[in-house]
Order: C-alpha cells, then sequence, then structure tokens
C-alpha cells in the first residue's frame, strides 16, 4: 500500500455492513484491475454507468474510457483484498474541462458491493477532490430510473435539474457548485 499523500489518499472506509474498503488514485497501473471489474457488472449496471447500452466492453474500448494517464482525468479505485490479489469494487472519476474550472463524474460499484454506502464515499471523496483542485462546478447525469444514484448524488451535495430527453430514456443533470 502506498503511503498518504495530502489529499488523504489512499484511506480505508467501513460501509454498512462492516465490510472495510481501500479508497485510493487509480493510475494507469490499475488497467487490468478496473477492467475486469467492468467486464464482470450487469448489464443494468454498465447501462446505469455509460447512459447506454455496453454490453461487449472490449480492451480497446476500456483503454479509451478509463485514460488513466491523462492528466484531465482524475479516477477513485475502491480496492479489497480477495484471495491476497486486490479486486477494485468501484470507481468514480471526474474529466476537467480545458480550462480546469468545469468537470463531469461519474461513479460505479461492482454490483454485489452495492447499497453499502461505498457510492457515497466515493462520490464524497470525488467532490473533496474536486474542491482540492479548484474546480468551480462538477456535473453527472442520471438515469431516471436509478433512485440510488439519485440520493447518493444528493447526500454528497448534487442538485438535481428537471429531466432531459434526449434519448429513449430520461436522464437528470446533476450539479454541484463547489
Amino acid at each position: 500500500m502506498a503511503a498518504a499523500s495530502g489529499d488523504g489518499f489512499p484511506h480505508t472506509v467501513t460501509l454498512k455492513d462492516g465490510s472495510q474498503v481501500l479508497i485510493r488514485r487509480a493510475g494507469p497501473e490499475d488497467f487490468q484491475t478496473l477492467f475486469g471489474m467492468f467486464r464482470s457488472l450487469s448489464d443494468d449496471a454498465m447501462f446505469r454507468r455509460f447512459l447506454r447500452s455496453q454490453k461487449n466492453l472490449t480492451k480497446s474500448d476500456a483503454e479509451d474510457m478509463l485514460r488513466l494517464d491523462d492528466p484531465n482525468v482524475t479516477s477513485l479505485i475502491a480496492i479489497v483484498v480477495k484471495d491476497h490479489t486486490e479486486q477494485a469494487v468501484g470507481e468514480a472519476r471526474y474529466v476537467t474541462d480545458r480550462a480546469g474550472r468545469l468537470a463531469e463524474a461519474a461513479v460505479v460499484i461492482a454490483d454485489e458491493w452495492q447499497n453499502r454506502g461505498l457510492g457515497t464515499a466515493l462520490f464524497s471523496d470525488l467532490v473533496a477532490q474536486a474542491k482540492r483542485q479548484g474546480l468551480k462546478r462538477v456535473f453527472a447525469y442520471f438515469d431516471v430510473e436509478n433512485k440510488s444514484i439519485m440520493r447518493v448524488g444528493q447526500k454528497v451535495g448534487f442538485k438535481l435539474t428537471p429531466k432531459e430527453t434526449v434519448t429513449d430514456y430520461s436522464m437528470m443533470k446533476a450539479e454541484i457548485a463547489l
């Protein structure tokens, strides 16, 4: 485990069920761990993360999506150790605009780790990191059917705006001023 940095990472959180999860910054060395988590997600979890059907995630898709070496991407990974191997159970990220003042955020939690408080912990850490980085605003899009992520977003300070219907389904935009 890496030493704690001035931004509070890595650190361990205790979830509602007593499980402990390590949250730390993700880097290029985490690609395979994250790729494995994304490949294991249910179709529903993939849809809720990408707001589109994303059934067959290829390595090339994952490389484009994760961009762990891009300076505009801040990625936090939630890790548990299973059989002496690190396993990703969640990821939260934001991508900043060119000016570094605005970011779009997203979070995904492995199916078997949902509804334990991990999404709230990751999103809270992500918002805190955005503040430390000096961002002015963070926004995210949520599927209106995903009541869990809307509750999580509101818990960490996001304000929901009216539905947007830009596709065959409805989504909410959530924003937080920092």
